[in-house]
């Protein structure tokens, strides 16, 4: 569902603080359990310019968590909603991949470096919702990039 920005931007307003607030407690988790990155995910966040990429964790886990109760999940995906298990997440410099799917983590380092650029957890929220809210998830312009650079 694509909503007119102004709605958005208001959803977007009102949802990023608890999520970002959601984000940071599982980036501490991340960045505590986690394993850090191999070779060629340091070498692939040299390229992105990926500040203090020897911090970045990385942590298998099966489901990838979600801000929402599952159930939540599961009664939206029977109305049609487009809301779907990932396969990864990025959260600052933490990174939840799903069991088994390693081939994601040079996606999830797109991310890492756009939560730079973007100036952290809260920001890159606040932009990434309206984007998701406004275009799709699909087509939203951070993870078009992330698809684009993997």
């Amino acid at each position: 569902m694509i909503l007119p920005l102004g709605l958005a931007l208001t959803l977007a307003s009102g949802l990023a603080p608890a999520t970002a607030r959601w984000a940071q407690a599982q980036e501490r988790r991340i960045l505590k359990e986690g394993v850090p990155l191999a070779a060629e995910g340091l070498a692939f966040a040299a390229e992105l310019k990926i500040e203090k990429p020897e911090e970045v964790r990385v942590l298998e886990v099966k489901p990838v968590p979600l801000p929402v109760p599952r159930p939540l999940v599961r009664l939206a995906a029977r109305w049609g909603l487009p809301l779907f298990e990932p396969g990864g997440m990025t959260l600052g410099k933490g990174i939840y991949i799903l069991k088994g799917n390693w081939e994601v983590v040079r996606h999830e380092l797109v991310h890492v470096a756009q939560y730079q650029q973007l100036g952290g957890i809260e920001p890159f929220m606040q932009r990434y919702l309206v984007e998701c809210l406004t275009c799709g998830y699909f087509d939203a312009p951070l993870e078009v990039e992330a698809r684009d650079k993997e």
